[in-house]
């Protein structure tokens, strides 16, 4: 807020007097607080940005706050700022907020809903007295848990330490409310992406820092912690990113193969604790209480089952205080998440995220295949490939590359995988999801074929990462998932990137497998929800070849997508709620990958986990019995597989619901309903500044940039305002080199009247903008070349007779160009 705008004076001149008559100063307030991020808007690949929630005032207690001040005009209503202050103190989890206009002041009491107005603010002593009793901090562990500062020693991208967001900070301090009271099963749930691994390190770092539990006094003065997951990336990642750098080396340890007991901070995987064999399993080797913290990464995994083997190794270390951390609790059969560890202490859910700004937006192209939609009816006596008759019946998506492989079906989705990505950024990570690693194989293999320059100029522009491919896998995941290496760009796996892998830069998620398990559809999407705008991500793009995004619809699902566009069955009504699905003939009841819901491993029978519990098996040990036998899949040539046309998903406003229409009939209803026309359209968009208006009333009206039109209806050469009223009105469509031939046929007085020098300029604009759009008609054009190199911008402007002459020139270019036709 401006010093200068009312508000701010009205702060200047009178909060802060007042602030400071109660006992506070800039030593115990912070102006401007920060709460949430810059939530994003995406309308079709264009991020507009709303501006972040910000408290006038955060009055603090160290360095954490505990109440918020919000600020208005001094002549406005005190009771204008009330729900924003409260919205404020609802996030921050504060028992005391403020409304203020300088003159009165509303105290707000969260704890027991009262509002009330108040002749002063309290003091800091007075205000902390009264945060303490209302959020339990009645020990002096409590209070010594809250008052230490935060761990500033990891690094962003650009060097500054992160910091701790909001909801991470209320999410640490009822943790630690909780260990303060003795408690000893604790649960957070916090979306994808927003920062599980940042909660888990500050809570140690905090816990450390306090000498907990035995006291600074004791020779074993530190917590001893174990970190424990299932999949090799979900321990090496904390350990080497996060705790290294705060604890350093020393106190960090690997637990692989032997028992170690000089460190303090373990890392180790269930299979490394729990090796079979005829030795005594790892994990007794210690003493039931020998941790004080056991952190569960993932915990909705791995021991999640009752009557998992792995569970026994949390059921050895009862004594411990146990910490769950998931984005997916499961509650079906012996999967009890809450049941193990309790009601989630706090809860950040991806809607949330989105909305905050810390998590990525995400759009849905929804791609269905003939093949899908049909379903591929096999008659009695066709062979396959080898020969061997495959059986009878209707083979629909489900069992499509599971048992019944068309290579062509694979084919069509790589090449529209790749004329997708040519048209958007080829250099868009990606990560594709396949049936199995066979079917990934297949994928990487027509991928290759079909961006054979990619591959030349990149090297590894396509991998597969999946278990068989051990070290190399790996070493491409690590490469894949670092924010600063460009290749490998397009990941194809089957299970192991769904759940526990970071990678910022994803901007593409592609869905070539049946998912029905909600928590897997959570944990896939969560893939792309980490935001890195320093590279340019902002938000990602779904393609659902199958129809999983239907989950979007389910009440558990907590985070809708900012637009669904279909590629669909061109036959189908505008008005259809879903496509319908196929109904499959099961060949074989047995052939299901894991119980309901559950995906197989990726470790081929015959593998082994290594000794040291390196190997990404997520399968429990006590389960590999249950896992499906894989039989030979059957593989049919000559199968013509095509994609439909294009459709777009829009909300219904009479329900709600997602109503899908025609891509073309839409553009056509929304600009009809503007009732505007032809004429006046392309007047407007022939200047700079009338470009920039229309196109801000046509992202509102279409929910999509108009400029998006030349790629969707693959109609590079025209101009999208030639587009547009082509659908609207069925006018003759011009391409731009069309335009300008009748341009330059037609306006030759125009262009008669510069200089030479002028007429070159411009007709080099008119060149450019035959090759690549309208935002060549802009003085910017001046700076690139050729026009750069006939001279400065000042140099060229003075031909029109300066800038605003220019400018002028370049608009009426526009206008008789627009004219034209």
């Amino acid at each position: 807020m401006g010093a200068s705008t009312p508000e701010g004076v009205a702060i200047r001149q009178l909060v802060i007097p007042r602030l400071e008559a109660a006992g506070w100063s800039a030593r115990n307030w912070r102006r401007e607080f920060p709460i949430t991020g810059e939530p994003r808007m995406v309308v079709d690949g264009r991020v507009r940005k709303r501006r972040p929630l910000r408290a006038d005032f955060a009055l603090l207690h160290g360095e954490h706050p505990i109440a918020v001040v919000e600020a208005k005009h001094s002549l406005r209503d005190v009771r204008t700022g009330v729900q924003q202050a409260r919205e404020y103190a609802r996030r921050l989890d504060l028992a005391v907020a403020y409304a203020t206009n300088g003159h009165q002041i509303v105290e707000i009491d969260m704890r027991n809903q009262t509002e009330r107005e108040v002749a002063a603010f309290r003091s800091p002593q007075e205000l902390w007295e009264h945060h303490r009793q209302a959020t339990g901090l009645h020990s002096d562990l409590g209070v010594r848990f809250f008052t230490t500062p935060y761990s500033r020693a990891v690094p962003d991208a650009r060097g500054n330490p992160k910091t701790v967001r909001y909801y991470q900070h209320v999410a640490l301090q009822r943790l630690l409310a909780r260990i303060a009271a003795g408690e000893r099963r604790l649960l957070a749930v916090l979306a994808t992406g927003s920062g599980k691994t940042m909660l888990a390190m500050q809570l140690v770092h905090i816990l450390w820092e306090n000498h907990w539990p035995r006291g600074a006094t004791s020779l074993d003065d530190r917590p001893r912690v174990l970190y424990l997951a299932d999949r090799d990336v979900l321990v090496s990642q904390p350990m080497r990113d996060w705790f290294q750098p705060v604890f350093g080396d020393g106190p960090v340890c690997r637990v692989q193969g032997e028992v170690q007991r000089s460190k303090h901070l373990y890392f180790a995987l269930y299979q490394a604790l729990d090796q079979p064999g005829e030795r005594e399993t790892l994990f007794r080797d210690y003493d039931p209480d020998w941790f004080d913290l056991i952190i569960v990464d993932e915990c909705h995994r791995g021991s999640a089952r009752a009557s998992s083997q792995w569970r026994q190794v949390l059921d050895h270390f009862a004594p411990a205080v146990q910490l769950g951390l998931t984005a997916t609790p499961r509650y079906e059969g012996d999967v009890d998440t809450y049941g193990y560890f309790g009601e989630p202490v706090y809860v950040y859910s991806l809607r949330q995220g989105i909305e905050d700004g810390f998590l990525a937006p995400f759009e849905v192209l929804r791609v269905r295949l003939d093949i899908d939609v049909d379903g591929l009816e096999v008659p009695p006596g066709t062979l396959d490939r080898e020969g061997r008759e495959i059986p009878a019946g209707t083979y629909g998506a489900t069992q499509l590359d599971r048992r019944l492989v068309t290579p062509e079906r694979t084919r069509q989705v790589a090449r529209y995988l790749t004329e997708y990505l040519r048209r958007t950024d080829p250099m868009a990570k990606t990560i594709v999801f396949c049936v199995d690693q066979e079917h990934a194989g297949r994928m990487r293999e027509e991928l290759v074929n079909l961006n054979s320059d990619l591959m030349r100029a990149h090297g590894d522009w396509v991998v597969r990462i999946t278990a068989d491919e051990g070290d190399r896998g790996r070493r491409f995941l690590d490469d894949f998932q670092r924010e600063d290496q460009p290749v490998p760009v397009v990941a194809v796996t089957s299970q192991l990137l769904s759940t526990g892998v970071d990678v910022p830069t994803a901007k593409n998620i592609v869905l070539f497998r049946n998912i029905e398990s909600m928590v897997e559809f959570k944990q896939i999407i969560g893939r792309g929800s980490r935001l890195a705008p320093e590279y340019g991500k902002e938000y990602f793009t779904i393609i659902d070849i199958l129809g999983s995004t239907r989950k979007f619809e389910d009440p558990q699902f907590d985070g809708p997508p900012i637009r669904v566009v279909q590629v669909d069955d061109p036959d189908a009504g505008p008005d259809d709620e879903q496509t319908g699905q196929v109904e499959v003939t099961e060949l074989d009841p047995d052939d299901t990958p894991g119980d309901e819901g559950e995906p197989a491993s990726e470790t081929s029978a015959g593998d082994n986990a290594g000794s040291d519990g390196s190997d990404d098996q997520d399968v429990d040990p006590g389960e590999e019995d249950e896992i499906v036998r894989r039989s030979r899949k059957y593989y049919l040539d000559g199968v013509d597989v095509y994609v439909a046309s294009e459709a777009l998903y829009v909300i219904n406003d009479e329900n709600g619901r997602l109503r899908r229409v025609r891509y073309e009939q839409w553009v056509r209803d929304r600009v009809l309903s503007l009732e505007t026309n032809p004429e006046s359209l392309r007047a407007q968009w022939a200047t700079i500044a009338g470009r920039r208006a229309l196109r801000e009333l046509l992202a509102e009206t279409l929910a999509f940039q108009v400029d998006d039109l030349v790629t969707r209806l693959n109609k590079v050469d025209c101009d999208p305002i030639d587009l547009l009223i082509w659908l609207a009105w069925d006018g003759p469509l011009l391409s731009r080199r069309d335009r300008v031939a009748m341009f330059s046929r037609d306006q030759r007085e125009f262009l008669d009247q510069f200089s030479p020098r002028a007429r070159q300029i411009l007709a080099t604009l008119l060149d450019k903008y035959t090759a690549y759009g309208v935002e060549e008609l802009s003085p910017r054009a001046l700076r690139t070349p050729p026009l750069s190199e006939m001279g400065s911008v000042v140099e060229l402007a003075k031909e029109f007779g300066g800038k605003d002459g220019l400018r002028r020139a370049i608009d009426e270019l526009g206008q008789r160009l627009f004219r034209a036709g």
